[in-house]
């Protein structure tokens, strides 16, 4: 996934500030440390859940997945390889569009791929019906009308298509300060527990299953906290003091406040009716 982010009064590309290509070999090398068997994923969820995630989508050959906020493409891909469905990747990013094209080619997956630079939150330009499945992993939150993201996924999917989400939901209070702290990265949207299944029955599908990933999401993020400690010279190096700080105390307040229980992650099923 990759988004806008806000540094200050000036907007840069989240994606292009945190992945260039001078951080790359940083970035893998502490990821590597936070994810068991890493596979390029830059999320708040685990290589097994990932997989978990993909068994409840029901893909085959004949499936096409179209992945909402795909980044530079490997979890798609990865789906692609272990299901030889079709996928469609769709993100904001230039670079991470350009990083999921290339990685398909050099995996041999160019003709069942295609990644395009589109913004996620307007109408998609995929006819009715489009889609068996539709993902959309630590996204949701960036999306301000959320739904009208929720009815566009309806639209796109065939009925009986499968829809998969991650979500974090206030299930506590948290200040202002607090939010602040968590929520540097652009638009932000934290809805209270059950809001999401609210929508979701509201834009015609049924909701199937909720699984609870706090407890993942607490130890990707204290694994963050310790892998930059780590390396805070080079991270300082190469982001400057200001976004060093500012990363630290992102994930840091994360551990926190999932620790707590005031605001979790849940993965979600549901089937379009």
């Amino acid at each position: 996934m990759s988004e806008p982010t806000r540094t200050g009064d000036k907007a840069v590309d989240f994606y292009t500030a945190r992945y260039s290509n001078e951080r790359q070999k940083l970035r893998d090398v502490i990821f590597a440390e936070v994810y068991d068997n890493y596979f390029g994923q830059s999320s708040w969820v685990s290589t097994a859940d990932y997989d978990r995630i993909a068994g409840w989508l029901e893909l085959s050959p004949e499936s096409r997945l179209l992945d909402i906020a795909c980044g530079s493409g490997q979890p798609s891909l990865r789906i692609a390889v272990s299901t030889g469905c079709m996928v469609t990747g769709v993100d904001s990013s230039d670079q991470a569009i350009s990083t999921a094209v290339n990685l398909a080619q050099e995996k041999g997956l160019a003709s069942r791929s295609r990644f395009e630079c589109a913004d996620a939150a307007r109408p998609l330009r995929y006819p009715d019906a489009s889609f068996d499945a539709l993902m959309c992993i630590d996204a949701l939150a960036h999306f301000s009308d959320r739904q009208a993201t929720f009815s566009e996924w309806s639209r796109v999917l065939k009925p009986g298509g499968r829809l998969v989400f991650t979500s974090q939901v206030l299930t506590g209070p948290i200040s202002n300060a607090e939010l602040t702290a968590r929520t540097p990265f652009g638009y932000y949207a934290v809805g209270p527990d059950g809001y999401d299944e609210r929508l979701i029955g509201e834009s015609g599908f049924r909701l199937v299953e909720r699984v609870d990933l706090t407890p993942t999401f607490v130890q990707i993020a204290e694994r963050h906290c310790a892998a930059r400690s780590a390396r805070e010279q080079a991270l300082r190096s190469a982001e400057g003091e200001k976004e060093f700080e500012l990363q630290n105390r992102y994930r840091a307040i994360g551990a926190q406040l999932a620790r707590e229980r005031r605001l979790s992650h849940f993965a979600y099923l549901a089937h379009k009716i």
